[in-house]
């Protein structure tokens, strides 16, 4: 396939005038301003949307969260009971009860005396 000479004028002279139409594409005239115009407001419509979405998501996760606080809190103050019940005097006696313990009888009671010792701060 030989090229002849005579051809490459005409073919950079074809390529010259599809870069001046080109440029002509992109030249802005009204409608093209327009055009434009609306599609960067629907960008922006879009991007907002986009924001409003992101912060209802955000919301519901945030109600979501104060649900389960509220319901750790309940749940914390019903075992701080439970655990004040478990505590208490007459469930430990109960309990000592259950594993066979008894009251002393006054016999089995041994009472020490420690003698008062003088005091070192003086």
């Amino acid at each position: 396939m030989a090229v002849r000479s005579e051809q490459i004028p005409a073919i950079l002279g074809r390529v010259r005038l599809r870069r001046i139409d080109l440029s002509r594409y992109l030249r802005l005239d009204g409608a093209r301003y327009i055009l434009l115009l609306v599609l960067i407001c629907c960008l922006l419509s879009l991007i907002t949307l986009v924001q409003s979405g992101l912060v209802v998501r955000m919301n519901y996760e945030l109600v979501e969260l104060r649900q389960q606080q509220v319901q750790l809190t309940r749940e914390y103050s019903r075992l701080q009971e439970q655990m004040a019940r478990v505590q208490s005097v007459e469930a430990r006696l109960k309990r000592a009860t259950e594993l066979g313990f008894r009251q002393p009888t006054p016999d089995q009671i041994r009472y020490v005396r420690i003698p008062q010792l003088p005091d070192l701060d003086e």
